[in-house]
């Protein structure tokens, strides 16, 4: 998700620096405020049916979080989430960054300049493999998680507002 000039909200697109601050720093990707909890921080993820069951002990994301009241806003709104029905609500105790993607640069023969030769590549932070990498998505491995029904977690809001 980004915001365009004049304030407004496209859902089907991530600015990597928004990403990145939003990863960082636990932030809601949609109204960048703190998106962690006590009790956790919500995140998105997809398991499609011709994929192995998620295991919730071993997942990696580069989609920042996002907070209680912003998730039904998602939902309505984000265009990949209305067409695609294998989103699954996650709630985790812990976000640990993890790694890094992005366009890998190797040096020409002539070494005078970089070209891309790579684009998409994951570079975990215990194992970096691309020293000329030019990094887009910044990537947590989830701690603590389970799965939130989406009509739950909105009961919640609603038994907990003012």
């Amino acid at each position: 998700m980004t915001r365009v000039e004049g304030g407004r909200v496209e859902f089907d697109c991530l600015d990597p620096l928004r990403q990145r601050e939003c990863m960082e720093r636990l932030l809601c990707q949609v109204c960048a405020q703190p998106a962690e909890r006590a009790d956790g921080t919500l995140f998105i993820e997809w398991q499609h049916d011709n994929e192995p069951p998620m295991r919730l002990n071993r997942i990696r994301t580069d989609m920042p979080p996002l907070c209680p009241p912003c998730v039904p806003v998602s939902l309505r709104h984000c265009p990949f989430l209305r067409r695609d029905q294998s989103a699954v609500l996650l709630r985790a105790r812990k976000a640990v960054p993890c790694g890094v993607s992005g366009t890998v640069y190797q040096a020409d023969l002539k070494r005078d300049r970089w070209v891309p030769s790579e684009d998409d590549v994951y570079s975990s932070y215990n194992a970096p493999r691309f020293p000329g990498m030019l990094a887009a998505r910044l990537y947590s491995k989830l701690r603590g998680v389970a799965v939130v029904d989406p009509d739950s977690l909105a009961a919640e809001l609603v038994s907990t507002s003012p």
